[in-house]
């Protein structure tokens, strides 16, 4: 009896279950969109954090962002220092370039760089550093119950540098090796001749040759070491597990015995651009060209920055939904890699231009249909659906600015580095939804004018079919 019980009610349940399965078929039917287009998103809500939240003063010149994470047992600081350390004069160049890597690693007054190298593996710590032509920069990062030994070795290092003579020569000889080797990657080779056919000669351009490099002695390295890493203007991206309080106090006592202020370099005027344009090339035996196409940009702040940010995330600044991509590579199949880009600088005149890989042979092919692409958003202007899905991107990405402890601190210290006020991630969305589909449309004719572009060629040049291409030797890349 209760065996067949048991079959009636569990052909029951199955028939319940059945009937249960196809209501669930019906409604997961209708609930599928036929087209990708018809999936409804929830509307884009992102509030960026506050930098004044974070933002400590340590004294008049030197700021702090604190931003805690305790989830795991790191601390990790930069030290961004605001100094114009651009050379001299020629003979300073190879100095800086060599000092730059071995204040971290030619040791200190009391350890040799081994006993260093030591010391940071026993704790599973690093400290690096590096001196660049408008700021210069350390970094470290630690376990947190590390950090007040890992600390007064960062202190010792870039107040109190050894400048090992070993180490030297090792740092001599890797840059002699780069400077061999730095066209041997043709995207190298093409970079270097953009620049060359872009800038007039300026302190900022100046590279170390083989030469210069060879007769660096510690002595020269020694008379320009207290010219860096000077704190009139420090900000710091600190991010882990920490106390906030402690922090601020230890960096405190950290620049109150710092060294002292020393004299600041000269300003020096900014980029200035060749008035030519056209096609220039640069020899190398290669079946592929690489292309560069650039002009003068801004210098942020500027009021033509957004604008034109947008009209380069529609021409090329966005990968496989840009115009470039999709005529060039996509449709005919020119270029394995094309992109477009509106630089960002603070310090400087940036740049705006477009990229490119492509055969030899199709080069004359790939730049007539670049100018097309070009001519056309200035003289046409985006679509609807371009300047909604620009906008759009842009924003969306600003989450990735503050995806954890680390990259929030340093977005921060960079910001106010270059100037920006603490409201900048708030208003950014507000000025990126006002520009209008004319203010793209002109910034597109100004910028992204073909004739104004200086294009930097280096591939086969036999086979590229191009008319009036002046060439430029190798052996004179350089600034010099």
């Amino acid at each position: 009896m209760s065996f067949i019980y048991r079959i009636r009610n569990n052909w029951k349940i199955a028939f319940f279950l059945f009937l249960a399965g196809c209501a669930t078929s019906v409604t997961t039917k209708q609930a599928v969109p036929e087209s990708y287009k018809d999936i409804a998103f929830p509307e884009f809500q992102y509030i960026a954090p506050y930098p004044g939240d974070y933002r400590i003063d340590i004294t008049d010149s030197i700021t702090l962002y604190a931003v805690r994470d305790t989830s795991v047992p790191l601390i990790d600081l930069t030290f961004y220092f605001k100094e114009n350390t651009i050379p001299k004069n020629r003979d300073e160049v190879a100095a800086y370039q060599l000092l730059s890597s071995l204040y971290s690693r030619g040791g200190t007054e009391k350890l040799s760089p081994a006993a260093v190298d030591d010391s940071l593996e026993f704790l599973s710590a690093s400290i690096s550093g590096g001196i660049g032509n408008t700021q210069s920069k350390i970094h470290l990062n630690c376990l947190s119950r590390d950090f007040d030994k890992v600390l007064p070795l960062l202190f010792d290092l870039f107040n109190k540098p050894r400048l090992d003579s070993a180490r030297l020569e090792l740092q001599k000889n890797s840059a002699i090796q780069k400077y061999t080797h730095r066209y041997d990657q043709p995207s190298a080779h093409a970079s270097a001749l953009s620049s060359k056919v872009v800038y007039k000669n300026n302190p900022k351009l100046w590279e170390a040759d083989s030469a210069h490099l060879v007769k660096a002695k510690r002595a020269n390295l020694l008379a320009i070491k207290d010219e860096v890493f000077v704190p009139r203007r420090v900000i710091i991206a600190a991010a882990g597990d920490f106390n906030t309080d402690s922090l601020k106090k230890t960096l405190t006592e950290l620049f109150a015995k710092w060294k002292k202020e020393k004299q600041a370099h000269p300003q020096f005027p900014l980029l200035e651009f060749n008035e030519h344009t056209g096609i220039f090339t640069s020899e190398k035996n290669i079946s592929q060209a690489n292309i560069i196409m650039a002009a003068p940009f801004v210098k942020r702040p500027h009021p033509d920055y957004y604008q034109t940010a947008i009209a380069n995330y529609i021409l090329g600044g966005s990968s496989f939904s840009s115009r470039l991509t999709n005529k060039v590579r996509t449709q005919a199949g020119l270029a394995y890699s094309i992109y477009s880009f509106a630089q960002s600088d603070y310090e400087d005149i940036a740049l705006v231009g477009i990229a490119l890989q492509t055969k030899a042979e199709s080069a004359k092919a790939a730049l007539q249909m670049i100018k097309e692409e070009c001519l056309r958003l200035g003289k046409e202007g985006p679509t609807e659906e371009e300047l909604a899905f620009a906008k759009k991107s842009l924003i969306e990405s600003i989450p990735g600015m503050f995806e954890n402890a680390e990259t929030t601190a340093n977005t921060f210290a960079v910001s106010e580095l270059n100037g920006r006020s603490l409201e900048h991630y708030k208003e950014y969305p507000e000025k990126i939804r006002a520009v209008t589909a004319e203010q793209v449309k002109a910034m597109a004719a100004k910028y992204f004018n073909p004739d104004s572009f200086r294009i930097s060629v280096v591939g086969a040049n036999d086979k590229m079919l191009l008319e009036n291409v002046k060439m430029i030797p190798v052996d004179s890349l350089g600034f010099f």
